[in-house]
């Protein structure tokens, strides 16, 4: 009877290496086309050629050749090498195994399928074991719902956590936001993730007359909550937005992004053209895509200047709430509620003329290509016209109270440049 290649080959090995050292291997041959055995210093080897697959435990190897160390207990995999564990397939074109930690390391281009999600690298490690793998080089993970950028990334299985580190970059392809930053957290079982390390989100707007405009929100930390169906984003410390002619700036900032609204707190400031809003909580709305209302609750406190050719007058607006609307991107109205008050400057012929204080439950300020038409004063009015010669050279002391005028505001040029 003709003897198969194989099983000559097989039966040298035994010949050359005994019975008890094969025993001592954790890392099991299933099949080869070829095998030969060798010696080299003290360690025992052997070179496996075509169709080549390893076991152990539930991982799986397989590859065109190998060369397995059975004194040491590892398998260098040469050649369309696939590496399966349970769920998990890794693919590469050459790879290190180690039988004794249970861990598959390649310095070659990496390809990674975990049902949900799937991930190139230019280099990674998988243990086995502890279900851990990490990734190095041009990293780029894709979900259902989501695409990951970095440098690199250490993936926990059983805890469904991802850390990634270094030119970090989450694009949501549900609703088109993608947040940069320089370290990434993801809890998936918690449905949480956080970005440090200058993190900025930035979502781009076509809106219906074709113009783009672009969200931008920045702070020290940006974190991602999953919980429901209306996802969020919060960033912490130091936030500043900028949005087409708004900007702002505040220590607290939440965006609903199936809402389109923003939410500001701790001493939030609104800017938006020569608008200045502040107050305890400011809401932002987006509708069809442009921005079209802004909310102001508690301390609420409106200033604007009042003539360009006079730059140190501020008309000013405060009470407890203050709404502010806009119109093909430009403010309409303006309505104080609740313990309402005005101060306007007037003008005859563009020289100054004084300046009107009134007050009363609800003050509605009337805009026309941004500037102030008209006032209302609805119920309880109450007023006083101070004359120029009383006002020139002595603004601050007809200024409501709690007026402070910021002049430094976010802008495009402050932020990163990575949106382009």
């Amino acid at each position: 009877m003709r003897r198969h290649p194989i099983q000559v080959a097989v039966c040298l090995a035994i010949f050359l290496f005994p019975p008890a050292l094969f025993a001592q291997q954790t890392v099991k041959l299933i099949h080869a086309d070829s095998l030969i055995g060798y010696s080299k210093g003290n360690d025992s080897y052997r070179e496996l050629i075509g169709h080549v697959r390893f076991q152990q435990d539930t991982t799986t190897l397989s590859c065109d050749r190998a060369v397995q160390n059975l004194t040491q207990d590892y398998v260098n995999l040469f050649g369309h090498v696939r590496v399966r564990d349970d769920t998990l397939t890794l693919l590469t074109s050459q790879a290190y195994y180690s039988g004794k930690t249970k861990t598959v390391t390649s310095d070659s281009a990496v390809y990674l399928n975990d049902t949900r999600r799937t991930l190139t690298a230019d280099a990674g490690t998988y243990d086995s074991d502890t279900k851990v793998a990490h990734f190095f080089g041009n990293v780029f993970v894709r979900d259902t719902s989501s695409q990951l950028r970095s440098d690199t990334l250490l993936y926990y299985r059983n805890d469904d956590m991802t850390f990634a580190d270094g030119n970090v970059r989450i694009k949501s392809l549900d609703n088109n936001v993608t947040v940069y930053g320089g370290h990434f957290e993801d809890y998936g079982k918690k449905k949480f993730s956080t970005v440090t390390r200058a993190p900025l989100l930035v979502q781009i707007d076509t809106s219906s007359d074709g113009r783009i405009d672009t969200l931008l929100i920045t702070g020290k930390t940006m974190d991602a909550y999953r919980d429901s169906a209306n996802e969020r984003f919060v960033a912490l410390d130091s936030v500043k937005i900028v949005r087409g002619s708004l900007s702002a700036r505040c220590g607290y900032g939440i965006y609903y992004s199936a809402d389109s609204l923003v939410v500001l707190q701790k001493t939030p400031v609104v800017w938006y053209e020569d608008n200045q809003l502040t107050g305890d909580s400011v809401a932002v709305y987006i509708a069809n895509k442009n921005l079209s209302r802004v909310d102001v609750l508690g301390a609420a406190f409106a200033i604007s200047q009042s003539d360009s050719a006079h730059p140190d007058r501020y008309n000013q607006l405060k009470g407890r709430k203050l709404t502010m609307f806009l119109h093909d991107r430009k403010v309409s109205r303006i309505i104080v509620e609740s313990n309402a008050t005005s101060l306007y400057y007037l003008y005859d012929k563009d020289k100054p003329n004084g300046a009107n204080k009134v007050s009363g439950d609800r003050v509605v300020m009337y805009f026309i290509d941004g500037k102030i038409d008209k006032i209302s004063v609805i119920s309880g009015v109450e007023g006083d016209y101070y004359p120029e010669n009383m006002v020139k050279g002595n603004l601050d002391a007809y200024n409501l109270a709690g007026f402070v005028y910021h002049k430094a505001r976010p802008m495009k040029k402050n932020l990163p440049d990575v949106w382009k």
